[in-house]
């Protein structure tokens, strides 16, 4: 079976690079048309040259580049009009934007606390709750947060990005709830680790690359296509009935 996304007008938050660009060409492979929001429009992926809205737009479909920090208030809201300005609506919001800083309780600055959850969990705030209204007319309104399988389990030096990924999943149960009477469907992806620039310092160190590795019952690492074809399917309308359901996609990790 193929997903169709055909006339689907689709925002991507972080889609300049790795697990956001990936979604974004997996949504125009299905026939969606893309704004890309992210603070700088060059993919950070070694590999990646071109940016993903003129790859979108190398598949047939419209897109567009729109800088925006999602911590901000004011950009979050400027990206969701500009996106049903240019696309003449908007039946799409997947949520990709995060960081990720190391360290315990102890050891993370109150300022990388604060801006984890600013990005991470507030910026889903700062898009989404301008996005309702017009999700609402849509024919059926889609919400994809990007949670990690470190918002299930832990992992040591990583507290504020494990708990602001822990928010994230009962965000979108809490989400869920909200809208479906709108006929708005509020789904969850919990990425293990994954082929991008945010992990390829820790997949190439001789020593915590192997167990990363070793850790993952599948013989292979998850690239963003992988997260890619795993949106399409959130957003189609095959998915009609999943609702408020963070969907692991880790290779077998947390199977553990």
């Amino acid at each position: 079976m193929t997903f169709d996304l055909d006339g689907k007008a689709a925002l991507v938050t972080g889609g300049a690079s790795g697990i956001g660009r990936g979604i974004a060409l997996a949504f125009a492979d299905a026939g969606a048309d893309v704004i890309i929001g992210d603070r700088q429009c060059e993919p950070t992926d070694a590999d990646a040259t071109t940016p993903t809205h003129k790859l979108v737009e190398e598949r047939g479909r419209e897109s567009a580049f729109v800088q925006a920090d999602v911590a901000e208030p004011s950009d979050g809201e400027a990206l969701v009009e500009w996106t049903v300005d240019f696309l003449g609506g908007l039946d799409i919001v997947v949520n990709v934007a995060g960081i990720f800083p190391t360290g315990s309780i102890a050891a993370t600055a109150l300022e990388d606390w604060n801006r984890t959850f600013d990005v991470n969990v507030d910026g889903i705030y700062h898009v989404t709750r301008h996005a309702i209204p017009h999700l609402a007319e849509a024919d059926h309104g889609r919400i994809i947060n990007i949670a990690s399988q470190l918002g299930l389990v832990g992992r040591e030096s990583s507290a504020a990005y494990c708990a602001s990924k822990g928010a994230i999943v009962n965000l979108t149960r809490q989400m869920a709830l909200d809208y479906a009477t709108d006929g708005i469907t509020v789904n969850a992806i919990a990425p293990g680790i994954i082929h991008t620039s945010m992990t390829a310092d820790k997949l190439e160190d001789p020593e915590t690359g192997p167990q990363l590795k070793d850790a993952i019952p599948a013989p292979f690492i998850g690239d963003p296509e992988d997260i890619g074809n795993t949106a399409v399917f959130l957003a189609s309308a095959e998915a009609r009935y999943v609702n408020g359901h963070t969907l692991v996609v880790d290779g077998g990790y947390t199977a553990h």
